[in-house]
């Protein structure tokens, strides 16, 4: 295995594949409002703290250079331009409203009204959803590997279809009412994977992380702790809205349970599947991912790549805890069947992941009397995961990866070619890694 680290993406994805297991038993007698509530603002508390241990350990037990919380926080401040160039603060109360509030709203709900193997529709959804964003973006292609990817999650999605509307407890309006809560969960679910990568380190930030690879992980830790306890100060106007104008009678009648479970607060939080799902399916897999993106190492695939091959482990695993554990009714050979086409997906997606990617190095010569700051401005640019360096004929050893030739040869020409600092380029395809 290239990365021992792929051994975290794949826990914290089987980890989350118990959140409809856990969040099933839970709603027998729980509000799914009081269930959000209870899970994102101890996890955010949670992670925040952890961050905040992190830091206080950095700074006065460790000889690696200073983090200071206030200058972090600050951060989220400033104008992101990669999200319509409004301020972070924003950014997070979209996300965490959307990709965290309403995407877990109507997950629980299609768990609730349906079954754990029909809400599983939803993530294969938002996936298809995001390679044809990723498509029509140009930030992939959309080749013969990924088409078959593509094409076997459809497949999967008209065979949980087929299998429910033949079980005779389940009657059009509960399939119509959690197909919409379906593609809402969905929708959402697209928008936080697309969103959640659009804040980019300042110049400052790159040159923290080069002395001090802690920062990145506390960053982390800090920015989904915020989403997290935004989405619970989201919440609350969100429901209120709702309950003095019914839009949805199952919503409406989850925010009325809320307000008669507040009282069992505490009671409810010591519940076993709360502690769970706070513990073991939300704080442990963020952190199991944050420590991998942190600690990745590049041969030929990076951490959002395998990310995206990996992504359907937890689709896999919540239908197959859901027959084994709570008795989901699911025809055993169907079953086989989608967990066998699922597992095809993965090295479809993986071929597609491999074949699809650029990998080269590129020297380049600087121009006398240019300054540092030249390597923090190519840190920044689409494309380069490292920047060495050198003595000798060239001065800076660029690492790269796109996604197409023709992205790589706009990279050079766009970007470094017109760099007024930049006096030489060469290119270098990497052909084979060879490892011990």
């Amino acid at each position: 295995m290239q990365n021992k680290y792929i051994f975290h993406i794949i826990t914290a994805n089987i980890l989350w594949s118990f959140i409809p297991i856990l969040a099933s038993e839970l709603f027998e007698s729980v509000s799914i409002i009081l269930i959000i509530f209870l899970r994102f603002l101890i996890s955010g508390i949670i992670l925040f703290l952890i961050a905040l241990g992190l830091i206080l350990y950095n700074n006065n037990f460790t000889s690696n250079q200073e983090i200071s919380l206030y200058n972090l926080l600050r951060l989220f401040n400033r104008a992101n331009k990669r999200f319509f160039n409004i301020r972070n603060i924003y950014y997070l109360f979209l996300l965490s409203f959307f990709g965290i509030i309403i995407h877990i709203i109507g997950y629980f709900l299609a768990l609730k009204i349906t079954s754990i193997s029909f809400a599983m529709i939803g993530f294969q959804l938002s996936i298809i959803i995001v390679a044809f964003y990723e498509h029509g973006v140009k930030l992939e292609k959309l080749d013969i590997f990924k088409g078959l990817y593509i094409l076997i999650l459809i497949f999967c999605i008209s065979i949980i279809i087929f299998v429910k509307l033949g079980e005779e407890e389940f009657d059009l309006s509960s399939i119509f009412i959690g197909g919409i809560y379906i593609i809402l969960f969905a929708a959402c679910t697209s928008f936080l994977h697309i969103g959640i990568g659009r804040d980019p380190y300042s110049a400052q930030e790159i040159l923290l992380i080069n002395q001090n690879k802690s920062y990145k992980i506390i960053r982390m830790l800090i920015k989904i702790a915020l989403i997290f306890l935004f989405g619970i100060i989201t919440l609350f106007p969100f429901i209120l809205i709702v309950y003095f104008i019914p839009i949805e009678m199952n919503l409406y009648l989850e925010i009325t349970y809320f307000f008669q479970d507040i009282s069992l607060i505490f009671e409810i939080l010591l519940r076993s599947e709360v502690i769970i799902l706070i513990l073991f399916s939300t704080v442990a897999p963020y952190i199991l991912i944050f420590v991998a993106n942190v600690n990745w190492n590049p041969y030929n695939l990076t951490f959002s790549q395998w990310s995206s091959i990996l992504t359907v482990i937890e689709p896999i695993g919540a239908i197959f805890f859901g027959v084994l554990l709570i008795n989901e009714v699911f025809p055993i050979p169907y079953l086989i069947i989608i967990i066998f086409l699922l597992i095809i997906s993965i090295l479809f997606r993986y071929a597609h992941e491999t074949k699809s990617k650029v990998n080269a190095y590129i020297l380049i010569h600087r121009k006398q009397g240019i300054l540092e700051s030249l390597t923090t401005t190519l840190l920044k640019l689409e494309g380069v995961f490292s920047v060495q360096s050198l003595i000798g004929t060239y001065d800076l050893l660029l690492n790269v990866k796109t996604n197409s030739i023709r992205d790589l040869y706009s990279l050079i020409n766009e970007n470094l070619r017109r760099n007024e600092g930049i006096e030489n380029v060469e290119l270098l395809f990497i052909d084979k890694i060879y490892k011990i």
